[in-house]
């Protein structure tokens, strides 16, 4: 049964090792097998996610929510903590997404609240944030997501960066 841990790759090292305590302890204490969907995305890839939910408003120039059950993220690209990149750009997520597998190996998507407060139990006890942005952890389609606490604090000190800055540069003040 592959459960994609090669995604860890495109990971920072700072997660690669609690997201791996995750997936052993979920195994061992709620006797599931994680699947990892997402590590590293992206910008492009991240717009993908965006969109889904979503039309493009040509007049506004914005994506306007058109279906709010079908959307999986309010991150806009570049901005989330699955695009971080380090200064040599090499990808360094800061963030997984994970689904529990069912006995056949496929993903379940219908996973129930108590599991979700169960494994958001172990990603505690190991160091990861399972809410994270609370902007976009309490969507449905996001419950899986799991990221390192406090990235945005840290990301600069790691040698990492968001590939998109919104914030004001002095051409824009």
């Amino acid at each position: 049964m592959n459960q994609r841990l090669d995604r860890l790759d495109g990971c920072h090292p700072i997660i690669q090792q609690p997201v791996l305590k995750l997936v052993e302890l979920c195994e061992l204490k709620l006797k599931r097998k994680l699947f990892l969907v997402f590590g590293y995305r992206s910008v492009q890839e991240q717009l993908m996610q965006y969109q889904k939910g979503r039309a493009f408003n040509r007049e506004t120039g914005v994506w306007d929510v058109a279906d709010k059950q079908s959307l999986v993220t309010r991150a806009l690209p570049g901005l989330s903590a699955h695009n971080v990149i380090t200064t040599s750009g090499a990808p360094a997520s800061m963030a997984v997404d994970l689904i529990p597998l069912n006995a056949d190996g496929s993903a379940d998507w219908q996973v129930n609240n108590h599991f979700w407060d169960q494994l958001y139990e172990l990603a505690w006890d190991v160091g990861l944030d399972p809410l994270g942005d609370p902007i976009g952890s309490y969507l449905a389609g996001d419950m899986g997501h799991f990221e390192e606490p406090a990235w945005k604090m840290k990301i600069d000190a790691l040698g990492c960066y968001q590939p998109v800055n919104l914030a004001p540069g002095p051409s824009q003040i």
